[in-house]
């Protein structure tokens, strides 16, 4: 874990250069919580979905958190630190690493990836994650807000993720892994607080069922709000 560490800062130290030379830019940094909610599932989970970011219009770093804490047992999630570059005025490249934590065990992973506006305005993140025994997995998140007022919205969304070789430790198998669907319905007090109801389903496929059984839909109540 250290020398993970190690690398993720020199990673960061190497791209200060490029927030040097930013010229006339605005240095920015903001707090995006898009999901801290509770889902009425077998486990009643609390679940949460957020990220940071600091630095300028071309090039920023950010810091994405995602999991869950099931109400009896201890919580599981994603931590990613990416360096990300914009290519284009609607897509970034990024790059950086992913830390997955399950109760028992966890891994690291190295990401190439993207984000930005597919066409018809739907929010998309792609990812290639690496491991150093030769895994390599792909996760794909998309969500539409759709404005049925100027407040009040609603918000489809879809998850994928699939490997190339079993990781039964973290619970993680060959194939297809999770797919995950949900529509949210929230209501825009302020840009900056916005209380939410939904539905999601979540299912596993292949070995990565059978590590860990999931095939649920559920209600979820939350809010999502940012500084």
């Amino acid at each position: 874990m250290k020398n993970i560490l190690k690398v993720i800062f020199t990673m960061i130290f190497s791209f200060s250069w490029l927030f040097a030379a930013s010229g006339g830019d605005i240095f920015r940094s903001s707090l995006f919580v898009d999901q801290l909610e509770y889902q009425q599932n077998d486990e009643k989970s609390t679940s949460w979905n957020s990220y940071l970011f600091a630095g300028y219009d071309l090039n920023k770093i950010y810091i994405y958190s995602e999991g869950e804490k099931p109400k009896d047992d201890k919580a599981s999630s994603e931590t990613r630190l990416l360096y990300s570059r914009a290519a284009t005025s609607f897509w970034d490249i990024q790059a950086g690493f992913e830390y997955d934590k399950i109760p028992e065990n966890s891994k690291t992973w190295a990401i190439l990836g993207f984000q930005g506006l597919a066409p018809y305005f739907f929010e998309t993140q792609g990812s290639l994650l690496f491991s150093k025994d030769g895994n390599i997995g792909l996760k794909i998140d998309m969500e539409y807000d759709a404005l049925l007022t100027q407040r009040l919205i609603l918000a489809p969304s879809a998850k994928f993720s699939a490997f190339n070789k079993d990781e039964k430790d973290i619970e993680i198998g060959k194939g297809v892994s999770n797919v995950t669907m949900g529509v949210r319905l929230r209501y825009e007090f302020t840009r900056e607080f916005a209380p939410y109801i939904g539905y999601e389903w979540s299912k596993n496929y292949g070995n990565t069922n059978e590590y860990s059984t999931l095939n649920d839909e559920y209600v979820t109540f939350g809010l999502r709000f940012w500084i």
